[in-house]
């Protein structure tokens, strides 16, 4: 597909060139290299290999803007062999196939396969350019074409246009300040990650403690403590679990709510996002029958993803008159006998590799999906701890759950921030002026 010259000066016509800014294109700014992959068959182009060597895997898994390591590595004469190019230290890696954009600043010298498009800074400062290329990136792809998938040339970057200012000082100034943000940004996501490794590590102990360390809760590797019991699904269930329905959905209302099963993650049923929503039209008597209510417990019954099929997750807030999808499950645990488990510690049981594992050996697999039967469900054996110790263990994670949600809340602000600080300073609508420019007459 042939793109039109006019996506390359986007830049210009949308933001236009402030006072003291010069237009210039990346080839102006910056080297623009390619990579490449020595032979698999070499064993000496990789055995012993001490050059990083990069593909779109390690930048896309990379959440910080730096890069040092990389899966594999690959020696001196795997280099010659092939066209990949030691970047130095500084030089900006861009992927430039199938997945368009997610860059790392290289912190030590490495090599890239073919998947990238690397720049080496001349008359810019380097991170300024990583930050650019964010903003060049929705332009940058739509010069992307494949018949397989999209792919952006070498030479095609080139010829993209931008605005920088011509002063180094106010390139490194906006720099530093976009620095600023995702450090802090940075921090804010290891935070989550900590709050998410505690609580891995809590329930992790709650169970071995009980049942020693086993996959399956069906085998315990100890004798159970006192108040302690497994007991089938069946006997904590008040009826039989219930499928929900699927008609025809549109991604927009009119029509009855309904979601899609990536709103099952976590434990939790996530209604708030509306990328999660869909909308049907039918009769009343169906959402009646299927609508959800505040403490609903859903399991995926279906998926071809492994780490999904059979996770649970529990309502919380949702749009009314919602009604749950025909490839999740509703689950209701009974709240009268004498081994009873709470909806939140039932999500959180269910939820752990001890029950998953059993789901999982039960999953038959149908046209490349993995799928759970009532009969699956009622099986799964269920690790059943006394009433006082469910509710610390749910109160426990619930706190935990809290601050992680809050840590999310505030990453997403921090997000949105630097979003507006790149379009502002980016683009020269507001500017950062130095010391004797502010005392000059």
């Amino acid at each position: 597909m042939r793109i039109s010259l006019g996506a390359r000066h986007d830049f210009l016509r949308r933001y236009g060139i402030a006072d003291r800014w010069r237009p210039q294109t990346l080839a102006d700014l910056a080297r623009v290299v390619g990579g490449g992959t020595p032979s698999r068959g070499e064993d000496r182009f990789w055995r012993g290999g001490t050059i990083p060597w990069a593909t779109p895997s390690d930048v896309t898994a990379n959440q910080a803007k730096l890069i040092s390591k990389t899966a594999e590595c690959i020696t001196d004469a795997g280099l010659a062999s092939c066209a990949a190019v030691l970047l130095p230290r500084g030089s900006v890696l861009f992927t430039s196939r199938a997945t368009i954009g997610a860059k790392a600043i290289a912190e030590v010298p490495v090599a890239t396969n073919q998947g990238f498009a690397s720049f080496l800074p001349d008359s810019v400062d380097g991170e300024y350019l990583y930050y650019l290329l964010d903003l060049l990136t929705p332009i940058i792809k739509r010069l992307g074409a494949g018949t397989t998938f999209d792919e952006v040339s070498k030479r095609e970057l080139r010829t993209v246009w931008c605005a920088v200012p011509s002063d180094s000082f106010e390139q490194a100034a906006i720099a530093r300040i976009l620095d600023a943000v995702d450090t802090a940004l940075e921090h804010t996501r290891s935070a989550v990650e900590r709050a998410r490794t505690v609580k891995y590590a809590i329930l992790q102990q709650f169970f071995y403690d009980a049942l020693g360390e086993t996959a399956y809760a069906d085998r315990p590797q100890r004798q159970l403590p006192t108040g302690w019991a497994l007991v089938p699904m069946e006997r904590l269930l008040r009826e039989e679990p219930k499928n929900g329905v699927s008609p025809k959905a549109s991604s927009q209302p009119p029509g009855t709510p309904t979601f899609s099963i990536a709103a099952i993650r976590d434990g939790r049923v996530d209604l708030l996002n509306k990328d999660n929503l869909k909308y049907i039209r039918t009769s009343e008597r169906i959402p009646q029958r299927f609508q959800i209510e505040r403490g609903d417990v859903l399991i995926v019954r279906g998926n071809a993803n492994p780490d999904l099929v059979g996770k649970a997750g529990m309502i919380g807030e949702f749009p009314a008159g919602c009604i749950y999808p025909d490839i999740a499950k509703r689950v209701v645990f009974a709240t009268k006998p004498a081994s009873k488990v709470s909806p939140e510690y039932g999500v959180l049981a269910w939820n752990h590799a001890l029950v998953h594992n059993q789901v999982l050996r039960r999953a038959k697999t149908s046209q490349g999906t993995l799928k759970i039967n009532n009969r699956d469900v009622k099986q799964i054996m269920m690790p059943v701890p006394p009433e006082k110790e469910q509710a610390q263990l749910v109160q426990v994670i619930a706190s935990i759950d809290a601050a992680s949600d809050a840590l999310v809340k505030v990453a997403l602000a921090q997000e949105q921030l630097k979003k507006s600080l790149m379009d502002d300073l980016l683009t020269g609508r507001v500017r950062v002026r130095n010391d004797a420019e502010v005392a000059a007459p």
